[in-house]
């Protein structure tokens, strides 16, 4: 977006819990835990922001069902790659300029407490 007199819209959708197989043992990938997913979209048209209108705009409803059918249908070994799947199924399932997802794993088995481990993989279309 970079014409004049136009509006900028970001909307996030934050905190999605979602149950993955996501790890690099294939014990931590058979047991599976929970994950963190945040996500930044950026949508080509900005017109749910003056027409009040759902169909205007990106459904959350449907963000967070793209982010856990990534996550549960598929194990993988590392968060980024979650991430990067992530993007590409919201890219194909909505008109966005850019996306931007984190995945974060709280509780990551590193040998000592973290409060977690993350990957955020922005993309563009």
């Amino acid at each position: 977006m970079s014409g004049k007199g136009e509006t900028g819209l970001t909307l996030r959708v934050e905190g999605i819990g979602v149950w993955g197989r996501c790890g690099v043992s294939e014990e931590e990938r058979a047991v599976g835990q929970r994950l963190v997913v945040d996500v930044r979209l950026i949508p080509r048209c900005v017109s749910g922001a003056t027409s009040d209108e759902l169909n205007d705009t990106v459904d959350y409803g449907e963000v967070v069902g793209v982010v856990r059918g990534a996550a549960e249908d598929v194990e993988y070994r590392l968060i980024e790659r979650l991430a990067d799947e992530i993007c590409g199924r919201l890219l194909a399932a909505f008109s966005l300029e850019e996306v931007a997802v984190r995945v974060c794993k709280p509780a990551p088995p590193v040998g000592i407490p973290i409060d977690g481990a993350s990957a955020e993989v922005v993309r563009r279309a």
